[in-house]
């Protein structure tokens, strides 16, 4: 039966109905993972090879919240138990019941309840858990437990988002309410069962740098001028240094250094067919972006999920000049016949909207953005790395 569910998303339909055809079970999670794969997308949180994530997931994804909305009023409570493995890296919900759920048919005086997960802003399948359908129930007794797997920092930038749904076999269905929980203050040594309440779907407008588009990691070093003395010129990537001298100068690094160790990206849009993408991360210390002063990884090619392990390194900058930068990071993907395609970027900023006393747009680091930043600040000469979120535009994003 749960198989045979069509709720909401199309790769539910089509796993549902291969099965149905070739009298197995599939576990839905890829259009194209290998035949007897015993990967269950209860247990995942990302693919675990580019070939499983395709082009179609973007298209996939826009079915997902589709169904009925504000035809039941929202009642009731849902009981929970959230704990994190360090060890593992595992996230841990246990859905174990619900209370005083809205009866959603009202002529059968009927409610089939489930719970649905994801883990915002990542609305896509691969971020999509469910529990099983109870049948006609508005204190259903679930115990089921939904799985990530995922860094702790990573879940730190995370919200939580349980939403409960009657399953309509022959229908649209109907949305009984939902609650969002945001791990960025969440205590996981607490680890008692707890009851929160069902909330109304809220419209919300959404700030499109949010939308979800992968996740960047970095490592950062601010390396002040009196620590940099002893180090050998050529660990520097750096083609100048942030200020600029009269042509001839010497080219030894000068004044304080900012290292940027781009590390990898993981989920990056795929846009090339069979679903890969030729990566590459562009770098500018804003507000100079000229070309001199522009770094560039080596290009990865066919894959969502690259490792470039590829350092930047800018020189000149004092620990006034730290506070009045930003650090502006782009990833795309390679075209060697056309333009080529942005596939997401991120700033790292004290986030004030302040460059040396003038407002500027690109000044406006968020989250954990502007956390990574100041923790650098904060802890000169040593390496801090971050999981930051992909924007999907580089607009200015409201402070």
């Amino acid at each position: 039966d749960y198989l045979d569910e069509t709720e909401e998303d199309i790769d539910d339909i089509v796993a549902s109905r291969y099965s149905r055809k070739h009298g197995h079970l599939t576990s839905g999670l890829s259009t194209n993972s290998p035949e007897g794969s015993d990967r269950k997308w209860t247990c995942l949180n990302v693919p675990e090879k580019d070939g499983d994530t395709t082009s179609i997931n973007s298209m996939l994804s826009v079915y997902s919240e589709t169904g009925d909305y504000g035809n039941v009023k929202v009642s009731g409570e849902i009981l929970l138990n959230i704990n994190y493995s360090y060890k593992t890296g595992a996230l841990n919900i246990v859905v174990k019941s619900c209370r005083n759920l809205a009866v959603a048919d009202e002529k059968k005086q009927r409610t089939d309840p489930y719970v649905k997960a994801y883990l915002l802003p990542d609305k896509s399948r691969q971020s999509k858990r469910k529990t099983k359908i109870k049948s006609n129930s508005t204190n259903p007794e679930f115990n089921e437990t939904l799985k990530y797997v995922i860094s702790h920092t990573q879940l730190e930038t995370r919200t939580l988002q349980l939403s409960v749904w009657h399953y309509d076999r022959f229908g649209r269905n109907i949305f009984l309410g939902e609650v969002e929980i945001p791990f960025d203050s969440w205590n996981f040594e607490d680890q008692g069962d707890e009851w929160f309440v069902l909330q109304p779907k809220m419209e919300v407008m959404t700030d499109v740098g949010l939308q979800y588009k992968g996740e960047l990691t970095v490592v950062l070093r601010y390396i002040p001028p009196d620590r940099n003395l002893m180090l050998p010129l050529g660990q520097f990537q750096g083609k100048k240094s942030f200020k600029k001298g009269k042509k001839g100068d010497s080219h030894m690094p000068s004044g304080g250094i900012l290292e940027v160790l781009i590390k990898e990206a993981k989920n990056l849009s795929a846009v090339k067919s069979g679903g890969t993408s030729d990566t590459f991360v562009k770098g500018y210390l804003l507000p100079d972006d000229s070309k001199a002063t522009k770094h560039k990884t080596p290009i990865i090619k066919k894959s969502v999920n690259p490792q470039w392990n590829h350092t930047f390194a800018f020189s000149g900058l004092s620990s006034r000049d730290i506070r009045n930068v930003c650090l502006e990071l782009t990833v795309w993907d390679k075209e060697s016949l056309s333009s080529n395609i942005f596939l997401g970027g991120v700033r790292l900023s004290t986030g004030n909207g302040v460059s040396n006393g003038k407002e500027v747009d690109w000044m406006d680091s968020q989250g954990e953005e502007q956390h990574l930043w100041q923790k650098m600040i904060d802890s000169p000469g040593a390496p801090v790395e971050g999981i930051l979120m992909l924007r999907s535009s580089m607009g200015k994003r409201r402070l």
